[in-house]
């Protein structure tokens, strides 16, 4: 047997040969124990999960109560919720033309296809603007970037708002300006995750983020209040975001989550619990515990900024994402991401152009079309949410608690078949004239398996290369940026040229192709991160983590 699920250990030498290879193999970590804890993990913070022990990776600070990870559950999930609100807003003022193309068309005299360029002008300035935004995330931290980015959100969208009853240019340049400002929602929450979630329960609040992409969108009042509306939101979400969502990002030491060799010592860490983690220690709650600093006051937590990390140089922030490139396993998280989110801006660019004729419906039926890919996304997310973190877990058990980030890959498979399936049914039912049931219910299935594949490539990008998340995530939203952009020049006069059976064919032949690299990266992906590891790319261009 190969892959990930092979490496099992049958004794306890071979375990502690598995666990030594951590330090080389970037995210391979350990995150079950069974039976009777050893010396080499008596000292990591875990919790109890039936017979076996969920060891926590990050290891939370043992002094520190404001480490985020030592936050309340209620305290995370309204920082996440709020999170889910900006990258929701967010991506709801791309696919909220897809209803109003052939007005605003008919308002600005234009082609269709011209149009979709307004589409592709947001979706370029966003992979820009990531390269930019991104830095000021690390240094400065989230907290600044995410307000600011919603309050320009905010005004971009009432700028649109006028624009879209005036002509296309002020209108192409809104478009632009809007993919600038909210160009950190796909960058910015997967590394607020990574701040407050522990590795075995952070799967599903990737597929929740990965959810957010997929807008429901109802016309009801026009092109401009469309806008307004959302404006609306995005200012409630604002209000919501300095008042309950602190600072994410933690600059103080916490213990490594790499289990210790029996003769090494450990320093300061029996301490009783963890409070807020809802970790438990097993070390001598006699020994006493350490004091740390104070936890912040509420007053003190609604600073929008906090001092500038002296360690980080913006330069090497910025050019980090460029090597990232050379990097296997990001090349293929970015091939697939970029690919999979994709088909959200195919189908919002198309819909008018595919159901205004033959099947006659009007701006608010084409907008009740994407409830069809808001259904396959719940499901897509519940696939790659709970179901993934238990194959993960199934095979990390198998493992004897080591955990490989190759071991969510094997549901890509759901993702590659869901795609491939919902594309050929939506083209062959539109191909054939059925009745309008078809091609919208292939459109719910294509959409559950491009779900499937947005959040699984992002959680493994994340889990092998964890200490760059925010580096990481600018190089796969830039990158499928540029993948998304691509179809806005050429997708609505494809679709005259050749019909819509063969380019969503073509399309979904492409995404199977780039699926198939998976089981590669399935059977080879340790080698690969102890290959990116030894060769230290950052390292030799002067990009090292800190400055």
């Amino acid at each position: 047997m190969t892959g990930p699920a092979a490496q099992t250990a049958s004794n306890g030498d071979e375990i502690t040969n598995v666990a030594s290879t951590v330090t080389h193999a970037p995210g391979t970590e350990r995150l079950f124990q069974s039976g009777q804890p050893g010396s080499a993990t008596n000292e990591l913070q875990f919790i109890q999960h039936g017979d076996s022990r969920i060891l926590l990776v990050p290891q939370p600070s043992l002094t520190d109560p404001n480490d985020p990870l030592r936050w309340s559950l209620t305290k995370k999930w309204v920082t996440f919720l709020n999170g889910i609100g900006y990258a929701f807003m967010g991506s709801v003022t791309g696919p909220i033309m897809a209803a109003g193309m052939i007005p605003l068309s008919l308002t600005f005299n234009t082609t269709l296809q011209k149009l979709t360029y307004a589409n592709g002008a947001t979706l370029i300035c966003q992979g820009v603007g990531n390269i930019f935004w991104m830095p000021f995330v690390i240094k400065f931290g989230r907290r600044p970037v995410y307000t600011l980015s919603t309050l320009l959100m905010g005004v971009a969208c009432v700028w649109l708002g006028l624009a879209s009853t005036a002509s296309y240019t002020p209108f192409l340049i809104g478009r632009a300006f809007l993919g600038l400002f909210e160009a950190p929602i796909e960058s910015i929450l997967p590394t607020t995750i990574t701040d407050i979630f522990f590795l075995h329960d952070r799967g599903e609040k990737v597929s929740l983020y990965g959810l957010s992409f997929s807008a429901l969108i109802i016309q009801r009042l026009g092109m401009s209040w469309a806008f307004y509306i959302v404006a609306m939101f995005i200012g409630l979400n604002l209000c919501t975001m300095i008042f309950f969502m602190p600072e994410t990002m933690y600059r103080g030491a916490r213990p490594s989550s790499t289990p210790l060799d029996d003769a090494e010592d450990v320093k300061g860490v029996n301490v009783e619990k963890v409070e807020d983690a809802g970790a438990s220690n097993s070390g001598d709650p006699s020994a006493g515990t350490v004091t740390g600093p104070p936890k912040k006051s509420f007053l003190r937590s609604l600073a929008l900024w906090e001092k500038p990390d002296a360690r980080v140089s913006l330069r090497k922030v910025f050019l980090r994402p460029f090597v990232l490139l050379t990097y296997p396993t990001v090349l293929w998280a970015c091939l697939v991401y970029g690919m999979s989110l994709g088909w959200n801006v195919i189908i919002g660019a198309t819909v008018a152009q595919l159901f205004a004729e033959p099947y006659g419906f009007d701006s608010q039926a084409q907008g009740l079309i994407f409830l069809s890919p808001f259904i396959g996304s719940l499901v897509g997310s519940w696939l790659c949410g709970s179901l993934s973190d238990s194959i993960a877990n199934y095979f990390t058990r198998k493992n004897d608690g080591i955990r490989e980030p190759e071991m969510r890959l094997p549901t890509c498979v759901i993702a590659t078949v869901l795609t491939f399936m919902g594309a050929l049914t939506a083209g062959l039912c539109y191909h054939h004239r059925t009745h309008w049931i078809g091609p919208v219910f292939g459109f719910g299935v294509l959409t559950a398996g491009a779900q499937v594949g947005v959040s699984l490539s992002m959680s493994y990008a994340l889990d092998c290369h964890k200490e760059l998340s925010v580096e990481l995530m600018v190089t796969v939203a830039s990158l499928k940026s540029l993948i998304a952009w691509i179809w806005t020049w050429v997708i609505n006069d494809w679709i005259d040229a050749s019909g819509m059976l063969t380019v969503l064919m073509t399309i979904a032949t492409i995404n199977v192709v780039i699926h198939l690299t998976t089981l590669w990266l399935y059977l080879r992906g340790k080698k690969i991160r102890i290959w990116i590891a030894e060769r230290d790319m950052l390292g030799r261009c002067g990009l090292q983590r800190w400055a």
